[in-house]
């Protein structure tokens, strides 16, 4: 009986810990700022491609931010809402939940052909690009709709750095010319 009760107090502390956190929703195509989007720095256009992730990160401050465990995939290129991800509710861990409680964000993307995650992508220095960090004060109920969302999101340029083995072939290409030209 008393294994019972213990295992009863523990969930009971656990879901009491997880009421603290707060909650918001991770989607930039509810925003209503209009330069919420995402560009592919290469195309000038918005980007698209279910190979492209957006991780939330998050914390109370710029050296804290913590990397969401959940990213979002950029939406197909046939898209209504290009420069947009799939998003939802996430969860932000350890921040509570007190109104007027200040949280930074920044929202960064990766590509998944090239890492399996966005640790890796980090490691592997993949990151394609990230947002300029932002707030978002939990507001105090009762919560009016769109409330969770976060609106001092800007979005930004996402800018592709060329395989090493382009570079090399460049540059070999360019040396090669650089010495035909001087043997004439």
């Amino acid at each position: 009986m008393i294994p019972r009760i213990a295992l009863l107090v523990l969930a009971v502390g656990i879901n009491a810990s997880r009421a603290q956190d707060w909650v918001v929703n991770f989607n930039n195509n509810v925003v209503t700022d209009p330069n919420h989007y995402v560009i592919d720095g290469r195309t000038e256009t918005r980007l698209t491609g279910t190979n492209f992730q957006a991780v939330l990160l998050y914390g109370a401050n710029a050296s804290s931010l913590t990397a969401h465990t959940l990213p979002a995939r950029f939406r197909v290129s046939t898209t209504a809402s290009p420069g947009t991800w799939q998003g939802g509710d996430r969860t932000l861990t350890g921040m509570g939940n007190t109104p007027g409680t200040v949280i930074t964000m920044q929202v960064a993307v990766f590509d998944i052909n090239q890492f399996a995650n966005y640790a890796a992508a980090v490691a592997g220095r993949g990151i394609v690009g990230s947002s300029a960090l932002f707030t978002y004060t939990i507001p105090a109920p009762p919560l009016a709709p769109g409330e969770t969302d976060f609106h001092n999101f800007r979005g930004f340029y996402v800018f592709f750095v060329p395989e090493p083995s382009v570079i090399g072939l460049g540059l070999v290409g360019a040396v090669a010319l650089f010495m035909l030209r001087r043997r004439r």
